[in-house]
Parts: C-alpha cells; sequence; structure tokens
C-alpha cells in the first residue's frame, strides 16, 4: 500500500488583517500530480488559480481558518496550531506522515515533520500553500468591497505603505489584528 504524505501549509501568518487559513493537501497519485506545482509566492494569481483547480481534482484537500478575533484571543502560535488541527480533520484522506511547512510543533497521534522551507521542497506542502493562498487572497477581495480604502484587493491584508496609511487615516476595522500593536508612522 502506497504511504500517504499529507503537506500543510498557512497564508496569512503575518498579515495585519484577515484570517489565517491553512491547507491539508494529499495527492490521491503522484503520477496524477498537476505540473509546475511550487510554492505560491513563486505563482501569480493566474497561475495559482488554474493550479488551484488542478489540485482540487488530484488531491484530498482540507482547510482551516482562524479569524482575527479568535488570533487576538489565544496569539498567532496557538491560531496556526487551531487552523492545522481543523485541517487535518477536514481532510478525509488516511494521513500516513504529516509534512508541516515551517516549525509548528504538533501535538497529534500522525507521525509528522516540521520542515523549514518546505513549500519549497516538498510537492504536497507548495500545493497545501497554493490552496491556502487562493482562498485566502479571495476572502480579502471579497473583504475589500465592504472596506475599499485599505485595498485589501491588492495588499491582501498585508502591511504594506497602502494599508498603513489607511490605517492612519481611517483607524482600524474589526477584520484587523488588534493584537498585533499595529504602528503608524
Amino acid at each position: 500500500m502506497q504511504k500517504l504524505a499529507c503537506g500543510i501549509d498557512e497564508v496569512g501568518r503575518g498579515a495585519l488583517a484577515g484570517p489565517l487559513i491553512v491547507a491539508s493537501v494529499i495527492f490521491k497519485d503522484y503520477r496524477d500530480i498537476p505540473y509546475n506545482i511550487r510554492d505560491s509566492k513563486q505563482t501569480s494569481m493566474k497561475q495559482r488559480k488554474k493550479l488551484f483547480r488542478q489540485i482540487l481534482n488530484s488531491a484530498y484537500i482540507g482547510t482551516g481558518c482562524v479569524d482575527a478575533k479568535i488570533i487576538d484571543k489565544v496569539g498567532i502560535s496557538n491560531a496556526t496550531k487551531m487552523a492545522i488541527q481543523q485541517s487535518i480533520l477536514t481532510n478525509i484522506c488516511r494521513k500516513d506522515l504529516i509534512l508541516i511547512d515551517g516549525n509548528v510543533k504538533l501535538d497529534s497521534k500522525h507521525a509528522s515533520r516540521c520542515i523549514i522551507q518546505g513549500d519549497c521542497n516538498y510537492v504536497s506542502i507548495a500545493a497545501a500553500s497554493i490552496v491556502a493562498k487562493f482562498i485566502r487572497d479571495n476572502i480579502m477581495i471579497v473583504k475589500s468591497f465592504n472596506h475599499p480604502l485599505y485595498k485589501w484587493n491588492k495588499n491582501k491584508g498585508y502591511g504594506t505603505k497602502d494599508h498603513l496609511l489607511a490605517i492612519k487615516l481611517y483607524g482600524i476595522t474589526d477584520f484587523h489584528r488588534k493584537s498585533y500593536n499595529i504602528k503608524v508612522k
């Protein structure tokens, strides 16, 4: 029987606004992995959209989402662990090994490995980064319709010059992470 590796990656850990999203990906058959999967930071939005669809057709997917209010209550490290657990639970496939991008230590019944720069070296982690980024980017684009002054459709909630200026001029929203102690010059 083929061993099944579950790649896990998060997106949004360092953002000033929006949720933390974690995806877990287990390929159904390693012979059918979509071509050109790599770390989501190395792909365009158009490429991610295409790869997202291909990954959905060739893998089992799980996701976890923790919003800004919960991140403020429990801290980003605990929020990351919560989202990872959600993604594992929502992924219905058997998991022989959990491969986590970064250094998040997880209490799990599954064997796991933390891999620094795993999204550059393991296709299942790279696929998870694409899934998580595609989902989070689209959440931020939708949220931008209600809060256009913050330009989340462009900055996705990260601390860009435009986003920081908007915070200075208009304050923070319920979607911002208040525990991040946002400093605006």
